[in-house]
């Protein structure tokens, strides 16, 4: 019988890329709601306990922002420029702790994983909407902030759904200045720091059709909403531009 020495050295299990146990321990039973077969395959990686813990919103409680509890900034929003979004996950602290993993480490095990949730949220957005989309853009970052990290992961993450979905992934959108961190911020400050802040790529002359627009993570809405205004006064006269958000995250 001919043997394979390179066998006797090499590892039988696959490592989760997000915790490093064994991938295929406790898979069982733990489901993935997507029905695209990329993104299923590229969940398939995780071992069953973070499966599991994936607090995926199969319920949208507010059908303008896909939050699965109320939501009082819906409520007080008067002047809302996109017409409805959706979110793959609530922001729990297990989910925190992925996004930051992906964040300010860079791994593309992990960007590979939150995209394929993030298809979770495109899926039930097309449901909701009933649109189809005629381009995928995401929120871009101030300059120095991408110098600093050294990529967009909106940007990653909206790519690799565009790819999957076929929908032509177009950076429409640019950042005006830097500002500080959103997550240090009350509600008004976000709205107020948001105002202005975004323009139209300078290679975009004219916006139309369906806009799917892409962030990690909805908190007050008032980014996605500055960009879908910004995207919405480009548009043609005469034919108003759909702007629908897709974020990874609802805190």
């Amino acid at each position: 019988m001919r043997l394979n020495a390179i066998s006797w050295f090499s590892s039988s299990k696959r490592i989760c890329p997000l915790c490093g146990r064994d991938a295929g321990r406790n898979a069982i039973g733990a489901p993935i709601p997507i029905r695209h077969s990329g993104p299923r395959q590229a969940l398939a990686v995780l071992c069953g306990l973070c499966r599991l813990g994936i607090p995926w919103i199969t319920f949208a409680a507010c059908k303008i922002c896909g939050r699965a509890q109320s939501c009082e900034d819906c409520i007080r929003r008067s002047d809302r420029a996109f017409a409805l979004s959706r979110c793959a996950v609530r922001y729990t602290d297990m989910m925190r702790d992925w996004l930051a993993l992906y964040k300010y480490r860079g791994n593309e095990g992990v960007e590979t994983v939150l995209s394929a949730m993030l298809a979770f949220g495109y899926e039930r957005l097309s449901e909701a909407s009933g649109q189809k989309f005629q381009a995928v853009t995401s929120v871009p970052l101030a300059p120095e902030r991408l110098l600093e990290r050294g990529f967009n992961q909106a940007e990653r993450l909206a790519r690799r759904v565009a790819d999957w979905y076929g929908i032509p992934y177009v950076p429409l959108l640019k950042r005006l200045r830097h500002t500080e961190k959103q997550s240090l911020k009350s509600r008004r400050g976000r709205v107020v720091d948001m105002r202005g802040n975004f323009d139209v790529s300078s290679s975009i002359s004219v916006v139309s059709g369906n806009i799917l627009l892409v962030d990690d993570v909805y908190t007050t809405g008032s980014t996605l909403n500055e960009c879908a205004r910004v995207l919405r006064m480009a548009s043609d006269e005469g034919k108003p531009v759909g702007v629908y958000g897709l974020l990874w995250a609802r805190s």
